[in-house]
């Protein structure tokens, strides 16, 4: 790190106005609690994965057979003296409420995070020696809500029923970032970090069993007219890709985010006498998923398992089908090729991103202490048997053909098991 960006002041100032205590809140007597809270602060990281320093990673390499091997060093990355400090400013407005003895209480809270000078990696022309270096460049913001409410619903000598609601809005944006020139989907910049970028359908050719794509003009062309494809003339379905870098990256459209921005729990606790009840749900909302391609188009293999959609695509005698026909050199030569050799392309079609929308029973828990007459005579201080059973159940939007909404992203996940369990605790 250079000398003059070696010392970063980090530091963080706070208030808190609590307005219940001055003299003109004296006659509201409901009132527990009525508070602000302001806090800045400035953080500072160093990403230990990097350095400043000409970096090179020893391995021994074999020249010519017979010959054994030699050592080497293999660059990693170009140096930079000017490497610094990762940088986040922090600001945050807090409100905390309590009414009736307490029996609501709420915290809502703002906060805003700006993070500047984030490290990553640029690409170098080739005639400096290095294809990239590691430079200060990314910046990127995060603001959001966070909501906690806390009520005292029933409180009698034998019975009470308490409630725990949060929620959290967040939302992010890449503010600047480098897109390299071969890239051929869109720019971060301006989009969350979890952004989707995909490729718009209009349907399926009745004729043909095309899929269709969705140009800026909202007419649906092949993919061969989106791509401005030309046939080699070589006879065997080869074609050329007329589209530049910048055509292909102006060809998708943000389809989403893959972080939830509206996520929280609800948690009710119910007590009679020596039983308890607790019950406590989660929620995530506004999230999409890329999900893997059901099948593949271009090398359709019968003996692997696939999920049922590949009874949903286009045949002469489904010509409803709503997923695209089977292509092979001879039908939809033009599909055929872009599909195999660009599969990223086939990927990003629109058709496999998914909404994540979910709320899930995360725990369900009933207890029962023992009585103390029982106890003492075990000489125990207390005993409490329960029962805990977790992810009951989840009500999600559409997640067919997977197991549970959470891993939609991964066709090779497992789901989250369901489990239940008897305890026993002692305390002597």
């Amino acid at each position: 790190m250079d000398k003059k960006y070696r010392f970063l002041p980090i530091y963080s100032a706070s208030a808190l106005w609590r307005i219940s205590n001055e003299t003109f809140m004296q006659e509201a007597k409901w009132l527990d609690n009525l508070a602000l809270r302001f806090s800045y602060g400035l953080q500072g990281n160093i990403d230990k994965n990097t350095s400043p320093f000409l970096v090179g990673i020893y391995d021994n390499v074999s020249l010519l057979p017979g010959f054994g091997s030699e050592q080497s060093i293999a660059i990693n990355s170009a140096p930079n003296s000017k490497l610094r400090w990762e940088k986040t400013a922090t600001y945050n407005v807090g409100l905390d409420f309590s009414v009736l003895n307490q029996a609501i209480n709420l915290s809502v809270d703002y906060y805003h995070r700006k993070g500047t000078d984030l490290i990553g990696s640029k690409m170098l022309p080739l005639e400096n020696g290095f294809s990239t270096m590691t430079i200060n460049w990314a910046s990127m913001r995060n603001e959001g809500v966070e909501v906690n409410l806390q009520t005292r619903n029933i409180a009698t000598k034998d019975f009470s029923w308490y409630t725990t609601f949060n929620f959290a809005y967040n939302q992010n944006e890449v503010l600047k970032v480098i897109t390299e020139k071969d890239q051929t989907t869109p720019s971060l910049e301006g989009y969350p970090v979890g952004a989707i970028f995909a490729l718009k359908t209009k349907g399926i050719d009745k004729e043909t069993g095309q899929i269709l794509l969705e140009d800026k003009q909202g007419n649906a062309v092949t993919v061969e007219e989106m791509f401005k494809m030309t046939d080699t003339g070589a006879g065997d379905a080869s074609y050329n890709i007329g589209a530049t870098v910048e055509e292909q990256r102006d060809m998708y459209t943000y389809a989403g985010t893959t972080d939830a921005p509206y996520t929280g729990g609800f948690l009710n606790t119910l007590s009679y006498k020596n039983w308890e009840l607790n019950i406590n749900f989660s929620f995530n909302f506004g999230a999409h998923v890329r999900t893997s391609p059901s099948y593949s188009i271009t090398d359709f293999d019968l003996g692997r398992n696939v999920n049922r959609d590949i009874l949903d695509r286009w045949t002469p005698e489904n010509p409803n089908g709503t997923l695209p026909a089977l292509a092979t050199q001879r039908t939809n030569p033009a599909d055929y090729y872009l599909f195999n050799s660009r599969r990223d392309i086939y990927n990003s079609l629109d058709i496999w991103v998914k909404k994540l929308n979910y709320a899930r029973l995360q725990n369900l828990r009933l207890a029962y202490r023992l009585p103390s007459e029982w106890t003492h005579k075990l000489r125990i201080g207390d005993a409490t048997v329960a029962i805990e059973a977790r992810n009951l159940f989840v009500i999600s939007s559409d997640y067919s053909n997977y197991m549970d909404p959470e891993s939609m992203g991964n066709l090779y996940s497992t789901p989250i098991p369901k489990s239940v369990t008897f305890n026993l605790n002692l305390n002597f």
